[in-house]
């Protein structure tokens, strides 16, 4: 467990073969919720919707976009990747 403890020491979270989590991420999702909440999105993005994938439970979201960060619906990890692109009600910009 020598490679987890270097990871850690610089400040690798996520596993570099499967970009899973690698510790309890909680406390840093709840600090991404407040900063999406503090952050607003421009008129323009406020109906835009992308498909992620999450990295720790593997589901596949249609979710807001934010320019901050996209939470998963499945197990509220911030842990995710763009899939696909947008849908909105406008044509995507």
């Amino acid at each position: 467990m020598d490679c987890l403890k270097e990871m850690q020491q610089h400040l690798q979270f996520f596993c570099p073969m499967c970009s899973k989590s690698i510790c309890d991420m909680s406390k840093v999702w709840e600090k991404l919720d407040e900063e999406v909440a503090l952050t607003p999105m421009p008129e323009s993005y406020q109906n835009k919707r992308i498909w992620i994938l999450c990295n720790d439970c593997n589901a596949t979201s249609e979710v807001p976009f934010h320019i901050v960060a996209q939470k998963c619906l499945n197990c509220n990890s911030y842990n995710t990747r763009q899939t696909r692109g947008c849908h909105t009600t406008d044509t995507c910009r």
